[in-house]
């Protein structure tokens, strides 16, 4: 039923977002690849979603809770979907978390993803991911930090899924490319940039801090 509701449902929403213009700074070589995009609020998932070229390849991650029915008013209510300190922010409360909850699930259950978990199930993240890379496909992660409405950090990110890239180089023997994706709706358009590696003979943590200085150059940076 997923992938039946995406392929019948996609080319509606595709009428209803903005169309972005794919722009590869380099060629893709084909080998597999984590995209990691900024947010862009919805217009982000969506595009990487809808109109992604490598879309049918790719898999997103997608936090858990709003995969399901039970648990996605929470996540819903602590995600920053609307101004907080705003007039109606009682109303939006009360009302839209049980209405998310009944549409947003299916539709995100119906495209490729990896669930994200934050708990003791967190390596089953990373078992997958990896088991997805090694088959020759693609992953997408959107590591922006939400600070407030329409707001993210943009001087940090979240590192955690820095720690594939290790695991991968040894399982696969080979380093792990990271291509960041900019996405920007004033010029409408999808930058993907070239890709990066880590340095295969020194421990991660020493190259966290360039590694994400990278990201969030690639991510933000519309040059």
């Amino acid at each position: 039923m997923g992938r039946r509701f995406y392929r019948m449902v996609a080319p509606l929403v595709r009428l209803f977002i903005p169309r972005l213009k794919v722009v590869w700074e380099t060629p893709f070589d084909g080998e597999p690849c984590v995209f990691v995009c900024n947010h862009e609020r919805a217009v982000g998932p969506l595009e990487m979603a809808l109109n992604f070229p490598l879309r049918e390849n790719s898999y997103i991650w997608i936090f858990a809770d709003p995969l399901s029915r039970e648990t996605t008013p929470a996540y819903v209510r602590q995600d920053h979907w609307w101004n907080e300190n705003g007039r109606l922010a009682p109303l939006w409360n009360a009302v839209v978390p049980p209405v998310v909850s009944l549409i947003l699930p299916p539709i995100l259950r119906s495209v490729p993803y990896v669930p994200v978990y934050h708990d003791g199930r967190a390596a089953t993240t990373m078992k997958e991911s990896l088991r997805l890379l090694q088959a020759g496909k693609n992953l997408v992660i959107f590591p922006e930090i939400p600070t407030a409405f329409g707001a993210h950090d943009t001087e940090k990110i979240n590192e955690g899924w820095l720690m594939i890239m290790p695991m991968y180089a040894r399982r696969a023997g080979k380093p792990l490319q990271i291509r960041p994706v900019h996405l920007d709706l004033q010029t409408k358009q999808m930058v993907i940039r070239p890709p990066f590696t880590m340095d295969g003979a020194l421990p991660l943590k020493e190259q966290t801090p360039e590694l994400t200085r990278k990201v969030l150059h690639g991510i933000f940076d519309p040059a």
